[in-house]
């Protein structure tokens, strides 16, 4: 196979995979709504962990990943298990924070292009 013809195969995994993701996020939040005593965060749990697991399945898949949706996915679970045991998580804070961290660890890992 060639370099051109890989190019159409990736972008149909990645079109894929995403629409998986939104299908799953549906599916979760119709199931949740239905649960009439469902606890307060799961929700935000639920679509923690489809984003985080979205995000990983491209990664073992070799598909370009957003770290931005790592993260989100990371601060729902996170606020969302705090919220089910009764916590107050600052999800906005992790949020920032974990972005911050982000930007600052991909530029010291960054290596310089040639030039």
């Amino acid at each position: 196979m060639t370099t051109t013809a890989v190019k159409p195969v990736v972008r149909e995994i990645e079109d894929r995979l995403d629409s998986v993701g939104w299908g799953l996020l549906f599916l979760v939040s119709g199931v949740i709504m239905l649960i009439p005593d469902a606890p307060r965060g799961s929700w935000l749990a639920g679509i923690g962990v489809i984003l985080v697991g979205i995000t990983i399945t491209k990664w073992a898949l070799r598909v370009e990943a957003s770290w931005f949706t790592l993260i989100l996915g990371i601060v729902g679970f996170v606020t969302g298990l705090g919220e089910m045991a009764g916590q107050d998580v600052p999800g906005l804070s992790l949020f920032l924070i974990l972005c911050g961290l982000a930007l600052i660890g991909a530029q010291v890992v960054r290596r310089p292009e040639a030039g």
